[in-house]
């Protein structure tokens, strides 16, 4: 019995001493290291320039000075002699209405100052009638004094009747109430006249208006502007306050655009010391070319910033309204300026200098943006940090961290 318990335990001992003598008598191996894998990048070297920074921007073609023009009475459409998109000149008729009523209206105008004119020298005439007959109805008047004196001195003497006396008497009232009428009518002269010549400058007002409204048939072209919209055909019944086209002037073209709001204070600083700010765009294959003149007085809301309202330099030729721009706003130059391409830049605010084979992160400050002479978009930013002479990876890294190996491509 203890012969069958002693001998597994001997075995198993044997068994172990066996695995320990093997593992001691195990020839040792070098560890060997894994060497870092080095990401290949290209690196820029950094230079401190003097440099202006520019900033894109959008916006689109308008301007201060459109214009509908409207129908200022009822007509029809006779003739329409532009279409949309039409450069036209100032006084250029555009649209021309029938006048056949505005004529009729204006005929009866002018038959009405004709007529106040006639009342007038009638008047005129009667004035100067009376002025002369005043004198011949003095006298008869005074004649008809003398009868009745006569009259009464016979009628004393017995010689002649009451009723001759009556008579007389009668006569002579007649002859005063015609005096007193001629002269009633020579005095009321001048309010009669006023009278009258207010009834013609009333006629004369009536007649300037129908000929106003038969110019208003001939609608023509405030300025030198462009057809942006045509709203009616011919034979089309308009009535007044109708719109029958828009116009927009040509030499007033602006452009509008959104400057971002961290901008806005070095933009406005510059503006309210004189400086002009220019930019340009491209478009069509033509670089035209832009200066800020101000700055919008609303901010609208949701935005990021404040329009910038810009002229147009090189306007040779009229661009629509509504045009797309790309613009590139030059700002002011600045000092210890760093260029770098926009695959250098991580995040907002950070790059990676190599030092020593590996990648250190340093934040900075972005300035703008600059067109390389090659028309490749460059960065522009600053930092105390970067002297002259550091290389920076230009190379998006998915996994970029500090203290990653990287190798410099030639």
């Amino acid at each position: 019995m203890l012969r069958k318990t002693l001998l597994p335990l001997i075995i198993i001992a044997v068994a172990v001493l066996t695995f320990f003598l093997l593992k001691v008598s195990e020839p040792e191996t070098a560890a060997r290291d894994q060497p870092q894998k080095a990401w290949l990048v290209d690196a820029v070297t950094v230079q401190h320039q003097r440099l202006a920074p520019e900033i894109t921007i959008y916006g689109r073609v308008e301007t201060p000075r459109d214009a509908s023009l409207k129908a200022a009475l009822e007509a029809d459409i006779e003739t329409i002699d532009v279409l949309e998109g039409d450069i036209v000149d100032a006084g250029q008729t555009l649209i021309t209405l029938d006048d056949t009523d505005v004529s009729l209206l204006r005929d009866q105008r002018q038959a009405d100052v004709r007529e106040a004119q006639a009342l007038i020298d009638s008047e005129n005439q009667r004035y100067q009638r009376d002025r002369g007959l005043l004198s011949n109805q003095q006298q008869l008047v005074n004649l008809a004094d003398k009868a009745v004196q006569r009259a009464k001195k016979l009628e004393e003497t017995r010689l002649a009747s009451q009723s001759a006396l009556d008579e007389s008497l009668a006569a002579y009232q007649q002859q005063l109430l015609s005096l007193k009428q001629l002269q009633h009518d020579i005095d009321t002269h001048p309010a009669r006249l006023a009278q009258l010549e207010a009834a013609k400058s009333r006629a004369q007002a009536l007649l300037a208006q129908s000929e106003v409204n038969l110019g208003r048939t001939r609608i023509t072209a405030p300025f030198d502007s462009r057809v942006a919209g045509l709203n009616v055909a011919p034979g089309d019944r308009v009535r007044p306050g109708d719109t029958l086209l828009t116009v927009y002037d040509l030499s007033n073209l602006e452009v509008r655009a959104q400057i971002p709001g961290r901008f806005i204070g070095r933009v406005r600083t510059l503006l309210n010391q004189g400086k002009r700010l220019q930019a340009h765009a491209r478009l069509e294959g033509k670089t035209i070319q832009l200066t800020l003149q101000r700055l919008s007085g609303e901010v609208r809301q949701d935005s990021g910033g404040i329009d910038g309202l810009f002229s147009i330099d090189n306007n040779q030729e009229p661009l629509p309204l509504g045009t797309f721009m790309e613009l590139q706003l030059r700002l002011a130059e600045q000092d210890d300026v760093i260029e770098i391409p926009f695959s250098a830049l991580y995040g907002l605010d950070r790059v990676y200098r190599i030092e020593a084979g590996l990648l250190q992160s340093v934040q900075v400050e972005r300035v703008g943006e600059k067109t390389g002479e090659n028309g490749q978009k460059l960065m522009l930013i600053r930092s105390d940090k970067l002297q002259p002479g550091d290389k920076v990876a230009a190379t998006q890294l998915p996994n970029a961290i500090t203290g990653l190996r990287v190798e410099i491509a030639e």
